[in-house]
């Protein structure tokens, strides 16, 4: 058997397990699942299997510490506590994608998932927790878990998140060192923050008529309070990841 056909069969083995597991377990839905193995598969052709770690270890951090602290926020986004679905693949991993497809400094893929991670980190823990939350614009007090709302745990969390991920460089870069870790686990924490100021400014965020609260979700008789009616969180933590990777452009370059 050549060695091209044994990475072959390998990897259809170690796809169809991974499938089965993720979805059989509910942490992906099928199609999310299926979105998962084809961002894993251009990553490992474009720049290497290892560089699937920083993507294994955000979804393992993820799954694991929904698990851990299964609290589901009220004000919450509606796929809270839900199997990740095909968009919330994409807008996690896509960019990271897209940095392995056009084979980018390797440091923006680590500051990619930093801020996923980070802001997974941050909301999870946040919600947990259940300490005073503030809107980050406003500081005013918000119920845990709304888009835009800031606690004191949920942050702590969100900068060892970020911390984590960048710490994987030492795995993957062979010039990585001090001054490399605080640059991504600094931009990491930077997306985490901005993740939370356009969740404030442009994601949809309603209000109850009859009690004043607000939620993420457009419950019966709720009205828009602020944001736009067609930005989701999914679209939020894409666009704060984005905006991250392209400030590093400038000093992480090939």
């Amino acid at each position: 058997m050549s060695s091209h056909l044994l990475i072959v069969l390998s990897w259809l083995t170690g796809s169809t397990a991974f499938y089965y597991l993720t979805v059989r377990r509910g942490s992906l839905t099928g199609p999310g699942a299926l979105a998962a193995l084809a961002l894993g598969t251009l990553v490992a052709t474009r720049v290497g299997p290892a560089w699937l770690l920083p993507l294994f270890v955000f979804f393992l951090s993820s799954v694991v510490i929904g698990r851990l602290l299964p609290v589901a926020a009220d004000a919450g986004d509606s796929k809270d506590k839900q199997p990740r679905d095909l968009v919330q693949v994409l807008c996690n991993g896509g960019v990271y994608g897209l940095i392995a497809l056009l084979d980018l400094h390797p440091a923006l893929l680590l500051v990619s998932m930093a801020v996923a991670t980070s802001d997974t980190w941050a909301s999870e823990l946040g919600k947990y927790l259940r300490r005073p939350t503030y809107d980050v614009l406003q500081w005013r007090r918000v119920p845990p878990g709304l888009s835009g709302g800031v606690s004191t745990g949920g942050t702590l969390g969100g900068a060892a998140g970020a911390m984590l991920i960048a710490g994987l460089g030492y795995c993957l870069l062979p010039d990585y060192g001090a001054a490399m870790l605080i640059q991504v686990a600094g931009l990491g924490f930077m997306g985490m923050l901005l993740d939370s100021i356009l969740g404030a400014t442009l994601q949809a965020r309603y209000r109850d008529p009859v009690t004043g609260a607000l939620s993420d979700v457009q419950h019966p008789g709720s009205t828009l309070y602020s944001g736009y009616h067609w930005v989701t969180n999914d679209l939020v933590n894409v666009l704060a990841i984005a905006l991250m990777v392209g400030a590093a452009l400038t000093t992480f370059t090939p």
